[in-house]
């Protein structure tokens, strides 16, 4: 059993570091009703594969109890933990944050589009650039005023009045 022990608590320890580096978010789209699951959830199994494994294999090698009561405390007190990890993880994704309410402007910021009518610094020229499967046209100025031929690259800096104030792919580029 001692085996079965430190295997469960290494391999939930793994995990945690993975889930540690990877988050746990699961986008809402993932789930066929819509919704974000937690039951079975990774921080939930990380929660009762630690537990069980600690609990059972100090159990052991302190010798308390019955080998049959030992499995049964480690997995009742798994159990319990992961019952508290997955109301935790519950009570985090129903929580919206506030203050990171993204700026409308700067949603398509850094989305490639293409110039389809030349862009000057006195007139207004036209970009067009796809979001998902919808094709858009807007109206668009060069950030730096200068002039941008049709089939020009281009990167949206932000939409502002329905207009797209842009920048060349060429000099972007440049800065990366």
């Amino acid at each position: 059993m001692n085996i079965l022990y430190l295997a469960s608590f290494i391999g939930g320890l793994l995990l945690a570091v993975r889930i540690m580096i990877a988050g746990v978010e699961r986008p809402r789209e993932e789930h066929p009703s819509g919704e974000r699951t937690f039951r079975l959830s990774p921080p939930v199994f990380v929660a009762f594969a630690i537990v069980f494994g600690l609990v059972g294999y100090i159990l052991t090698q302190r010798q308390i109890g019955v080998p049959g009561s030992r499995l049964v405390i480690a997995v009742v007190l798994g159990a319990l933990c992961a019952a508290v990890a997955a109301r935790l993880v519950q009570k985090w994704w129903a929580v919206t944050p506030e203050h990171e309410v993204d700026d409308e402007r700067y949603v398509l910021q850094g989305h490639l589009a293409r110039v389809t009518k030349p862009i000057r610094s006195d007139v207004d020229g036209e970009v067009a650039f796809e979001v998902g499967q919808e094709q858009r046209v807007l109206p668009a100025r060069s950030l730096d005023d200068l002039a941008l031929p049709a089939g020009t690259e281009v990167v949206i800096e932000r939409i502002e009045n329905d207009v797209a104030y842009v920048e060349s792919w060429m000099e972007v580029e440049k800065r990366l």
